[in-house]
């Protein structure tokens, strides 16, 4: 078992919450996400423990509580997860808003495997995560969100827009549908030719990165650069030098050559004033970039900031 075992717990415990938002009745909603956890242990070889799970008839909203992940031929706790939430979540459509809220992950001081190289801030650290999807079917419009805060120590976000949506929320749930059974090949090819094509119809709205200090960031940075064997000097050439090579806008250049510097907060966001697919704005930024800059500012509206 490695490192990205321990993510896919994390998602499928999420799944089982996904799954038992469909009943209505506490004891229904207990036996789904039995079932579900029961068949994640054979298959990863984990056992899942929680003390409750309860849903929400206003919201359709699911809560498990007090979840341990433990491996299961030594019984030796991996990572706990003090609360799990899901809300709006429906099996057989992509609802108009869906969210998950995962509070307080843990990684168990018996986890040692997977915390060799961490620094003790981390291993440490309190998670909390956030994610969600708001999507309008009529219009095909979509916004995707996702939070992780590290208590004491740094916030993320991301946010994307979308249009023309549809036929990509169309084929994600074609693909969610089969990885309950036993999908063959064909089945496999066709949505994944599906997906494709789906991907290559959506138009980009808008994008937007952040990063802040919630504590400790500016040291814990340091502390990684100077075990890399670098000085602060020495990182920020390479960042610098990094950055030219990539060809990027001059905004971005300066607010991550800032963050750099300052080590305390980057927010990055990107607008598209004009519909198309994601395919075509490709195709004109990377001919941009490369024959004339200056058109940049015509196809992307960019913001960008750091310290």
């Amino acid at each position: 078992m490695n490192k990205s075992t321990l993510a896919v717990a994390v998602v499928v415990l999420a799944g089982a919450g996904y799954v038992g938002a469909n009943y209505y009745v506490n004891e229904q909603v207990k036996q789904e996400i039995a079932k579900q956890i029961e068949n994640f242990e054979q298959d990863s070889g984990l056992t899942v423990n929680f003390a409750n799970s309860s849903v929400d008839l206003f919201t359709r909203g699911v809560e498990i509580t007090d979840l341990t992940i433990s491996q299961a031929d030594e019984n030796i706790p991996i990572f706990t997860i003090e609360k799990l939430n899901v809300v709006g979540y429906e099996q057989d459509k992509i609802s108009p808003y869906t969210e998950l809220d995962l509070v307080g992950l843990k990684l168990a001081k018996e986890a040692e495997e997977f915390t060799q190289g961490m620094s003790p801030e981390l291993v440490n650290a309190t998670y909390h995560l956030n994610t969600s999807l708001a999507y309008d079917e009529a219009s095909g419009a979509s916004e995707f969100k996702f939070a992780t805060l590290a208590e004491g120590i740094v916030k993320t976000s991301f946010n994307a827009a979308f249009g023309n949506s549809k036929a990509f929320m169309d084929a994600s749930l074609a693909a969610s549908k089969i990885q309950g059974d036993t999908p063959n090949l064909e089945q496999e090819l066709q949505v994944q030719s599906q997906m494709m094509v789906a991907m290559q119809s959506l138009e980009l709205k808008s994008l937007a990165v952040n990063i802040d200090n919630a504590g400790t960031l500016p040291q814990l940075l340091e502390s990684e650069i100077a075990q890399q064997g670098m000085s602060k000097a020495d990182f920020q050439a390479i960042v610098a030098q990094q950055l030219q090579m990539m060809m990027l806008p001059a905004e971005i250049q300066t607010a991550v050559n800032d963050f750099a510097n300052g080590m305390e907060s980057l927010a990055i966001s990107v607008s598209v004033p004009q519909s198309q697919s994601m395919m075509a704005l490709g195709q004109q930024l990377s001919m941009s970039t490369a024959q004339n800059p200056e058109t940049l500012s015509e196809l992307i509206k960019i913001n960008a900031s750091g310290k």
